[in-house]
């Protein structure tokens, strides 16, 4: 099962774990399932609309994913996924 990782200041939201190993073909399945599994984390993690929250980023494996459209970001048994707060600055 995939993995995600969650970050340090989200944790109170899910128990203090520091990982969860989530089922689904797609990104947007695992993180449905998160939310159903921890409401007030799936809250600071997805909007209404089932997409990733502007201020996050997802990493998968190495790769940063550039989008907040999860429905077609597929995963694999053996991914580790990782939510990092977004940084910006000018």
């Amino acid at each position: 099962m995939p993995t995600l990782h969650i970050p340090r200041q989200l944790r109170a939201y899910c128990g203090g774990r520091d990982s969860v190993e989530l089922e689904g073909e797609f990104l947007s399945d695992l993180l449905a399932g998160l939310a159903l599994q921890f409401p007030e984390l799936g809250s600071r993690v997805l909007e209404a609309s089932g997409a990733l929250a502007p201020h996050l980023v997802v990493i998968q494996n190495d790769a940063v994913l550039r989008t907040r459209d999860i429905a077609g970001v597929r995963v694999s048994a053996d991914d580790e996924l990782r939510i990092f707060t977004a940084a910006s600055g000018g």
